[in-house]
């Protein structure tokens, strides 16, 4: 059971927090795996595009009232779930438990991406509406309190754990730290654009190895027999058939050391036939991510 939870109307909870071990220097959360949908929360909507900000308007009011009106192309609002990454999270955190004897925290969201998004700023996440801005800052709330603990701790990490179903062809599993994909693809590896922006200042390893070589996440995963960018087998985007790569999102800026401290952020994105055995697979990925997790934050 969550140690904590929050944000309910009547005994509906928003937000769950495992609570990890007191000495553990990892979080993770699941933003898009939530189920709640309840009348009282609107659905998300496109929003208004104002072409001479290039800014959105999440005010369903937009069209002509707030500025900005739909457009194509614009302003879109991503409402499918990221269908059992939560469980994936709760499998890899056992066997993370397991292998280093701590624990993770894991926060969950437990609202439907069509009445919540908690992986974009407030405006577009809860689109003004006041119950889903309560349960963004419950769900951002808990995050905050974890990682002030773990930044008492020295050097730490947050994994932010998704899905995708938009492109299927490559079927890999895709690491994102903050790198765009165009810079992948170019070589270029800056830590000062990166949510590991913290491990590539103390540590002896070059960052690129970090990123795609011996010293990678990927490396490990592959190990286990996952196709994974980057890695040394796929190190950019672009030796996979279709390319496609999410580099992180909302959570992966906010919370990883791009912009402050020494806790970084990865964001891993998973092909649904991983997230729908995640009995199967979640304990090999745990592993890779326990030697990993070892290796780089002790």
């Amino acid at each position: 059971d969550p140690g904590y939870c929050a944000s309910n109307i009547g005994k509906v909870k928003f937000a769950d927090w495992y609570e990890g071990s007191p000495d553990t220097n990892v979080v993770m959360t699941a933003p898009h795996d939530g189920w709640i949908k309840i009348d009282a929360i609107p659905d998300r909507l496109q929003g208004g595009y104002d072409d001479v900000t290039t800014k959105c308007d999440w005010h369903h009011d937009c069209d002509g009232v707030k500025g900005g009106i739909k457009v194509d192309g614009k302003c879109g609002a991503v409402t499918h779930p990221d269908l059992h990454s939560s469980v994936l999270a709760l499998a890899m955190r056992d066997k993370i438990s397991e292998l280093t004897g701590k624990t993770p925290h894991l926060i969950v969201s437990r609202l439907h991406r069509s009445k919540l998004d908690p992986n974009r700023f407030r405006d577009d996440a809860a689109q003004y509406d006041e119950l889903a801005g309560l349960a963004y800052d419950t769900f951002h709330g808990f995050i905050q309190r974890v990682h002030n603990m773990l930044s008492l701790r020295g050097p730490a990490v947050h994994f932010d754990i998704h899905g995708y179903v938009t492109h299927n062809t490559d079927n890999w599993t895709e690491i994102g730290y903050n790198i765009p994909r165009e810079d992948l693809n170019a070589g270029n590896y800056d830590p000062n654009i990166s949510s590991l922006k913290a491990l590539a200042a103390r540590s002896d390893a070059p960052f690129q190895s970090i990123v795609n070589g011996d010293d990678s996440l990927g490396k490990l995963m592959k190990e286990e027999g996952f196709r994974t960018v980057p890695s040394p087998q796929y190190p950019t985007p672009n030796t996979g058939t279709e390319g496609k790569y999410f580099r992180g999102g909302y959570i992966t800026r906010k919370w990883g050391s791009l912009t402050r401290g020494h806790i970084d952020c990865v964001q891993i994105e998973f092909p649904q036939w991983v997230r729908n055995s995640s009995d199967v697979y979640g304990p090999r990925l745990g592993r890779a991510m326990a030697t990993w997790i070892t290796n780089h934050y002790g």
